[in-house]
């Protein structure tokens, strides 16, 4: 028998949230992720964050591979499980196109940094317009995931304690959190990157509670 949609959300959420965790843990092991690799710098210094520790960044890559399949199937499924809910459909449906292409995006940024990483190992380091091409590429992803939430957090029933809190995570801190991001010096914008990983763990683990029940005639499927 198929799982239903409702435990699928459940499952894709939860499991994300030690991925994500096992990120974390390797950065700080490592001093090895993305994040450098979204930002513009000069070819020698691109190229000197890539090779810092190919295996590390591999093991890094791989991982975020595997978190944006279980998040791409959270968010998607809620936007699903929104219209069941009585969220009007147009909205729902944005939600669900909009983090859906977040996750492919995520992709692709994450098969572009193994391209990159094999040519450098190669010796061939990245042109600046190819570093300039893939920081444009992350921003755009960003910034569709602000839009995408925001809207998620406005599609939302407000029936429950959970489903505010998401709300209100949605709409007042992981958008001036995101956008602060990238117009702040590097010292204020690194503990910013930690409230925005906070926040994106937060809204799996509250997605998950919020959608991984069945609901009956009217309810909002989770418990108080």
């Amino acid at each position: 028998m198929p799982l239903s949609l409702e435990k699928i959300v459940r499952a894709a959420a939860w499991t994300a949230c030690p991925v994500v965790l096992a990120m974390l843990v390797l950065f700080l092991m490592s001093g090895v992720g993305q994040d450098p690799l979204q930002s513009v710098h000069s070819g020698s210094v691109y190229s000197s964050l890539l090779l810092r520790n190919p295996a590390a960044l591999r093991a890094t890559l791989a991982l975020d591979n595997l978190f944006i399949v279980l998040y791409g199937t959270a968010f998607v499924g809620t936007g699903v499980l929104l219209v069941r809910r009585g969220t009007t459909a147009v909205l729902a449906v944005l939600v669900s196109v909009l983090l859906g292409a977040v996750a492919l995006l995520d992709s692709l940024e994450n098969l572009n940094f193994l391209v990159l990483l094999a040519q450098a190992e190669q010796g061939s380091g990245p042109s600046d317009a190819a570093i300039g091409a893939q920081v444009l590429e992350s921003l755009f992803k960003f910034h569709v995931s602000y839009l995408g939430l925001f809207l998620l957090g406005l599609a939302l029933p407000r029936r429950t304690a959970s489903e505010r809190w998401l709300a209100r995570l949605c709409c007042y801190v992981q958008l001036p959190v995101g956008l602060a991001i990238h117009v702040t010096p590097p010292a204020v914008a690194f503990p910013l990157v930690l409230v925005r990983f906070a926040f994106f763990l937060s809204a799996l683990i509250l997605a998950g509670w919020i959608f991984g029940a069945p609901t009956a005639a009217g309810g909002s499927g989770a418990p108080e």
